[in-house]
Parts: structure tokens; sequence; C-alpha cells
């Protein structure tokens, strides 16, 4: 693939067909390894300028963002005990100097308050860009679309595919969710394939 071509990847999860867009063919970067994983948080953060490192807690790694005031929004799993999936968040905000602040952003372990969210990333998300928001943490900057992507969306369109967002601020696109027979996906998808 050239470098300025656009890659479309089509994924299907479920009844849901989603064709994703993106300049680079190799997603995995020197940051994969430097954020343990957790590229689906940090990515967002640091588009938003902020300086965010990737370290070990207590018994699992902790995703650390330095905010403009100096003081700190760590994300975390569960600590105490380690468990292997992520079935809940925290998100603190905190100073130790000068004036000390702790605020709780997001805790969704099961006595938490957002507890009905439980390892759902989509919320955590929204939460912690609420909350920057609230900070003057600048916002996510408008990506620029080359005009080549802009052609395979305008191709995806045609196609029968709705333009969404993502809330790491990625765009993607995807069928209508009343699009659910089988045939009628696939003559869509053959049909963005092809004019691609």
């Amino acid at each position: 693939m050239h470098q300025d071509n656009p890659l479309i990847t089509f994924e299907r999860e479920g009844a849901h067909i989603t064709a994703w867009t993106s300049t680079s063919s190799t997603v995995a970067s020197e940051d994969s390894n430097r954020d343990r994983g957790y590229g689906y948080l940090t990515a967002p953060l640091r588009r938003r300028g902020l300086e965010v490192t990737v370290e070990y807690g207590l018994s699992d790694y902790i995703v650390h963002a330095a905010l403009p005031d100096g003081s700190s929004l760590i994300i975390s799993p569960p600590q105490e005990p380690p468990g292997d999936d992520l079935e809940s968040w925290t998100v603190v905000r905190h100073r130790e100097a000068g004036p000390a602040v702790y605020e709780e952003i997001y805790d969704s372990e099961p006595s938490g308050p957002d507890a009905r969210h439980a390892g759902g990333i989509p919320n955590l998300l929204a939460a912690v860009h609420a909350g920057l928001d609230q900070l003057g943490v600048p916002p996510l900057p408008e990506q620029q679309r080359s005009s080549r992507e802009r052609a395979a969306d305008a191709v995806l369109h045609r196609a029968g595919f709705i333009a969404a967002v993502a809330f790491s601020g990625e765009q993607y696109h995807q069928l209508p969710s009343a699009m659910t027979d089988p045939s009628e996906q696939r003559r869509a998808v053959t049909r963005a394939f092809t004019t691609l």
C-alpha cells in the first residue's frame, strides 16, 4: 500500500458491519510497547496535548496523564486483587504538592457510582473527556483528512455506510443497524470494495 493511500478495514461484530479508515497499514508502533495495551486510553489523551505515561501500579498497569494545572489524572483497572479481565475502572485527579487535590472522576467498581458501566470503555472515555473539559484542557483537534480519505468516505457513503465518530475521536463508517439481512449487507460491502 502506498503511504498516502488510506487502508479500509471491514469488521463484523454480531449483526453490525463497520468500516475503519486509516492512513497507515501499520497500526503497531513504538507506542504500543510503551502503552502496555492501553493505546485506546493513551491516544485520545495525547491528542488533547497531555503528557501520558503507563506505569506499573500495585498489581497492574495504570495510565498517568500530567494536567496543565500541575495535577495528574490516574486511570486504573482494579489493583487489588489483580484480575485478568478489566471489569471496572477508576479515574482520579490528584496533586500532592501545593494545594492538595483528590477528586474522583469515575468509579465503575461494584460499589462505585458508575458500577452499571463496569469495564465499558465508551463511558470511561466520556467521563474522562467531560472532566478534562471542565478543567479547561483543549478539546480533541479536528482530524485533518486527506483528499484520498475523503474520497474513500464518499465511496463508503454511496455504498450505504453511515459516517460516525468513536469516543477516541477516530472516524469510521457503519451499515445502518436496520440493515440485518446478510445478503443485503454483503451487497453493500461488495459495492464498496469494488469501487474502492
